[in-house]
């Protein structure tokens, strides 16, 4: 580790990473209870929580911005969705029933919406690369009426057929050998955001991103594409379309 790595870590300009945390304790025989403390408090350090509470007030705009420019900086997103459409597929009539569900008062889903389809724009960037992994039971959730769900699943197959955008769908006949109840998103191998039900988790030490490429890679294993998974987008819609209502 150089010198000057080392005197960045100890005047605050440089946030260590786990790995470094645990070389230093090593470097300087820190006992097992010392150095179980002090990996604890550098995993803290690299993670970001953002509580839902504090992201649906007036900042969610502010929120959406971040997010953007996190985007802008990667060349591949890889994204996991295991419970609604993600956010960068959405319709706008589908992501204010989203939005509307249990989290926004009603002064904010106009902007929240508008801020949500406004970061759409970077799918049409072809110097960027998507890969979408959406499992089957988001994709049958019924959050929204038939008419708007039918033309999210046009929208997500439409966007499939961009040159940069891959749509992978996890069918419920697939075998997961991997259990992953929680969206998560990987931004090239620097940082992960995790959604949990109550908060937005950012993720910057590289163990933890490894653990979330290596998951990203089993799921997409399970994952039908291109003309295979607009087949399983199209027999949802005719399910969708029976069951009207």
């Amino acid at each position: 580790m150089s010198q000057s790595k080392v005197s960045k870590i100890e005047t605050g300009r440089l946030v260590p990473s786990v790995g470094d945390v645990e070389a230093l304790a090593d470097a300087v025989h820190a006992g097992e209870d010392v150095k179980a403390v002090l990996l604890d408090q550098a995993t803290a350090l690299r993670t970001e929580l953002h509580a839902w509470t504090v992201l649906h007030r007036p900042g969610f705009r502010r929120r959406q911005e971040e997010i953007r420019e996190a985007e802008a900086s990667a060349t591949q997103i890889r994204l996991f969705q295991p419970n609604v459409v993600p956010g960068l597929l959405q319709t706008a009539e589908y992501a204010r029933h989203v939005l509307t569900v249990g989290r926004f008062g009603a002064e904010n889903v106009a902007d929240a919406v508008a801020s949500r389809v406004e970061r759409q724009a970077t799918l049409y960037d072809q110097s960027k690369r998507f890969d979408f992994l959406i499992t089957e039971g988001a994709l049958r959730w019924r959050l929204c009426p038939p008419a708007v769900l039918l033309a999210q699943l046009d929208r997500i197959a439409s966007l499939s057929t961009l040159a940069n955008v891959r749509v992978g769908i996890i069918p419920w006949s697939a075998h997961v050998p991997a259990r992953q109840t929680n969206m998560f998103c990987v931004l090239d191998d620097r940082m992960v955001l995790v959604e949990t039900f109550t908060a937005e988790l950012t993720l910057k030490d590289e163990r933890d991103i490894a653990l979330y490429v290596a998951a990203f890679s089993t799921l997409a294993q399970a994952a039908s594409f291109e003309d295979a998974a607009r087949a399983e987008l199209g027999r949802i819609a005719d399910d969708v379309r029976r069951l009207g209502g």
